[in-house]
C-alpha cells in the first residue's frame, strides 16, 4: 500500500510512518513547508507527487492543544476546518480513488453526562473549546464530501492517546518529566492542575494500529472510536507515574493549571472498532507509563550531560 501521511513529523505522526514502513507500506510524509490551508501550496505538492498515485491518505496535520485553542481561535479553524477541506479538494483531483482518513477527536463530543458513557459515535456533538469545534467542523467537511461526491473517507474519533515521544505540553509527558526532574534535582514536589479530571488514554501504538485497520477495512462515511473504554484519573495516572519512576514527590495542586472550560469525565465505547475491524488495544497502561519514562530519563540525563559540560 502507498500511503501519504499530513503531520508526519507529529508525535503520532512519526510513530505512524515507522508502523506503516514496518507493515510493509511505501510511505510519504507531506513536508513541513507545505502550509496545508493554502490551496496554491498544496495544490503544487500533490501535483508533484501525482505520477505514483496513493491507496491511503492520513490526515494527522492539525493544530491540536486544547488550552492553546482559546487563545488562537483564528489560526485553528484556519488550519483544522480549511486545511481539510483544501485537502479533500485537492485529493479528488490528483488521487480520487486514495481511501482517505481524518483523524478528528474524542473532544467532539463534550461534556457526556455519566448515565451516557461510555460514549458512542452516535451521541450529539458538542464541542466546548475552539480546538474540539474545529474538529467537528471538519468532520461535517468530511461527511459532506462523501455524500456529494463518493469520496473515499473515513473518520477516526481517538481519545486520549499517550506514548513515547508526546510533547510535555500533554499531561501524561508532562507529569512523567516534572517526576524524574523532580527526583533527579532531589526535589520534594512537583505542581500539577487538576487531578480528578478522568480520561480514556490508549496507547499510541495501538491507536496507530487502528487507523492502519480503518483504512484497510473501515466503510467509507462511517466514523470510528479508537479508545479502552474505561477511564483513568489523572491523579491515578500521576501516583502510577512516582511509583515507577522509584520517586518520592508530593503533588501540589496549582489551581492557575486547571482551564476554565473542561470535561471532567469521559471514556469511549470502542465496540465498533473493534466488531467491525477486529482491533482492540493490547498495551496496558503500565507499559505505556514505564515507555515515556524512559523516553524522559534519557533526554533528561542528556540535558543534564550538556549542562555540566557547558560548566567545565
Amino acid at each position: 500500500m502507498r500511503a501519504l501521511i499530513t503531520g508526519a513529523t507529529g508525535f503520532v505522526g512519526g510513530h505512524l510512518k515507522s508502523y506503516l514502513e514496518s507493515a510493509g507500506d511505501e510511505v510519504v510524509g507531506l513536508t513541513d513547508d507545505v502550509d496545508i490551508a493554502h490551496s496554491a501550496s498544496l495544490f503544487g505538492e500533490f501535483e508533484r507527487l501525482a505520477a505514483n498515485p496513493f491507496d491511503a491518505i492520513y490526515h494527522l496535520a492539525a493544530l491540536a492543544h486544547v488550552g492553546d485553542s482559546f487563545g488562537s481561535a483564528m489560526e485553528v479553524f484556519r488550519v483544522n476546518v480549511l486545511g481539510t477541506v483544501n485537502l479533500l479538494e485537492v485529493a479528488r483531483k490528483f488521487f480520487p480513488q486514495a481511501r482517505i482518513l481524518y483523524v478528528s477527536s474524542s473532544e467532539v463530543y463534550g461534556k457526556v453526562p455519566s448515565a451516557s458513557l461510555p460514549v458512542d459515535e452516535s451521541v450529539r456533538l458538542a464541542p466546548l473549546s475552539p480546538y474540539a469545534a474545529s474538529k467537528a467542523a471538519a468532520e461535517q467537511a468530511v461527511k459532506q464530501a462523501f455524500m456529494a461526491y463518493q469520496q473515499k473517507v473515513l473518520i477516526a474519533r481517538p481519545f486520549n492517546h499517550i506514548g513515547p515521544g508526546q510533547s510535555d505540553s500533554y499531561v501524561v509527558s508532562a507529569l512523567a518529566k516534572r517526576v524524574l526532574k523532580a527526583k533527579q534535582d532531589g526535589k520534594p514536589s512537583i505542581v500539577v492542575g487538576n487531578l480528578a479530571s478522568k480520561r480514556d488514554f490508549t496507547d499510541v501504538r495501538d491507536v496507530i494500529a487502528a487507523y492502519r485497520r480503518i483504512i484497510e477495512a473501515g466503510i467509507s462515511g462511517e466514523t470510528y472510536n479508537v479508545c479502552s473504554g474505561k477511564s483513568t484519573s489523572v491523579r491515578d495516572l500521576a501516583e502510577m507515574i512516582t511509583e515507577l519512576a522509584g520517586a518520592e514527590v508530593a503533588l501540589e495542586i496549582d489551581p492557575s493549571l486547571a482551564r476554565d472550560v473542561e470535561v471532567t469525565d469521559i471514556c469511549g465505547d470502542a465496540s465498533k472498532c473493534q466488531e467491525a475491524l477486529s482491533w482492540k488495544p493490547v498495551i496496558p497502561i503500565a507499559d505505556s507509563l514505564r515507555d515515556v519514562l524512559g523516553w524522559w530519563s534519557v533526554r533528561l540525563r542528556a540535558s543534564q550531560g550538556s549542562s555540566e559540560d557547558r560548566s567545565l
